[in-house]
């Protein structure tokens, strides 16, 4: 399988740590708890751990030379022996983002030393800076295990206390032993990711698999005390792919490719976009019951995803479906995706979270259409920053976008609908936040408040 490394944003990061002498009889929680899981994954032992005897950074930190980080991300060894089973992952990093790393870790760039090599990449590289290691550091959480003024640790993986309910235990070993690019635009689409890898002997994939698969076995309940999703999923998971004749294989994909907005953000063969996981192959690597009812409500089972709950009746569900899981198309992981920008300062306006998470990643940060996803559209994604265009559209019509798709404008079908997903006053705020990127109000017989107040 291939390891891919996953960039939104044109981004990615670097745990660095020690690695250790392999267990003879490994402990799954143990190992779960020292290689640092919980402080990507929701849902696991916590991170705690691992920052506790991770390397820290920033001022105050050990100095480092920015050489030797160049060439410790090249090769990661072991460093700290004592604190196996705890190591230093594995990252597929370019010469490019090993520079800006270093740049950002050691905090100055002008710290060549005499290292010949290192001097070498910074002259290929000479726009790779501080800030792009900072964006590079937080992409995959680097501060998850490593503590820095900088970066605070964030959630940035699958909850691991769905495991169980969610994939299939020989897809999870095979993927333990060989991680592959699952969401190519990161958890939060945009910023990117990428699993690392630890290297692990079977015997410890066996354990964390046994561990995992375990329900309820990694912690009392689900991140933020959530307790474990109700029917089908948990409950009664006793869903199945409904058999399917050919005109019913046809009419599903044909319901995905010209009807759904699925391809807007997933891939399907050679078609959609690179936002979620691809739709290839899910059979492999997902429980029945859980695409079932991860197609209903993503939002329970898949924490922090963009993806909104459907508005479609069950019977198209069930169709979708069965038609992604009796598809006979192998599992390869996603491409990874680059080119974003960089990350932009937070914006508090109201509205402007939201925007960056549902619709920046198509229509661009700044609401320019230019989204990273947008090059995989059929449609151009509208400007929001067109103050021309805009000033020709009631509110209530941006309201109605949001709310119910671009079908219902008469635009493409592959911008989803988020009306199940966001409340009222969410997607109120989105329309005025529109505004603001326009610098234009509606036509001046639509201005009566109603979409706005």
């Amino acid at each position: 399988m291939r390891k891919a490394l996953l960039l939104g944003a044109g981004v990615a990061a670097v745990l660095l740590g020690g690695s250790g002498t392999r267990q003879a009889a490994p402990d799954g929680r143990e190992l779960v708890t020292s290689l640092g899981c919980g402080a990507c994954h929701a849902g696991g032992p916590g991170g705690e751990a691992i920052r506790s005897v991770a390397p820290s950074f920033g001022a105050d930190a050990r100095e480092l030379a920015p050489a030797y980080i160049f060439h410790y991300l090249a090769d990661p060894r072991t460093v700290q022996p004592d604190i196996a089973p705890a190591r230093m992952p594995g990252y597929d990093l370019n010469e490019r983002q090993r520079v800006a790393l270093a740049l950002f870790v050691t905090n100055d760039r002008e710290m060549r030393g005499v290292d010949d090599a290192f001097r070498a990449a910074v002259d290929r590289h000479p726009d790779a800076d501080r800030a792009e290691g900072h964006a590079l550091f937080e992409a995959l959480n680097c501060a998850g295990c490593h503590l820095h003024p900088e970066a605070a640790p964030r959630v940035t993986a699958p909850d691991l206390g769905f495991t169980a309910l969610r994939v299939r235990e020989d897809w999870l070993a095979g993927y333990l032993a060989d991680p592959v690019t699952i969401r190519p635009a990161g958890l939060r689409p945009g910023r990117g990711g990428q699993m690392p890898d630890f290297r692990l002997t079977p015997a410890e994939v066996t354990a964390i698999t046994s561990f995992l698969m375990t329900p309820g076995g990694t912690t009392t309940t689900p991140a933020a005390n959530r307790p474990l999703p109700s029917p089908p999923v948990a409950a009664a998971p006793q869903w199945e792919p409904v058999a399917l004749s050919p005109f019913s294989m046809q009419k599903a994909e044909a319901l995905l490719r010209d009807r759904w907005s699925c391809l807007g953000c997933h891939q399907l063969g050679d078609d959609g976009g690179r936002i979620g996981p691809r739709l290839d192959g899910i059979a492999h690597r997902l429980q029945p019951e859980y695409v079932r009812a991860v197609i209903h409500d993503p939002g329970t089972l898949a924490p922090g995803t963009i993806m909104p709950r459907s508005l479609e009746q069950p019977d198209r569900l069930d169709l979708i479906a069965s038609f992604l899981l009796l598809r006979d198309a192998p599992w390869t992981g996603s491409e990874r995706v680059a080119g974003a920008a960089r990350p932009h300062p937070p914006d508090t306006t109201p509205g402007a979270a939201t925007y960056q998470a549902q619709c920046a990643p198509c229509h661009g940060v700044r609401g320019a259409g230019d989204g990273f996803n947008a090059r995989f559209l059929p449609v151009a994604p509208t400007a929001h920053n067109d103050s021309a265009a805009m000033s020709l559209r009631p509110d209530d019509t941006l309201y109605d976008g949001v709310h119910a798709g671009g079908w219902i404008l008469g635009k493409s079908h592959r911008m989803p609908a988020f009306g199940a997903s966001l409340d009222d006053g969410e997607k109120r705020a989105l329309v005025r936040y529109m505004r603001t990127l326009c610098r234009c109000q509606g036509p001046a017989w639509s201005r009566d408040g109603r979409a706005t107040r």
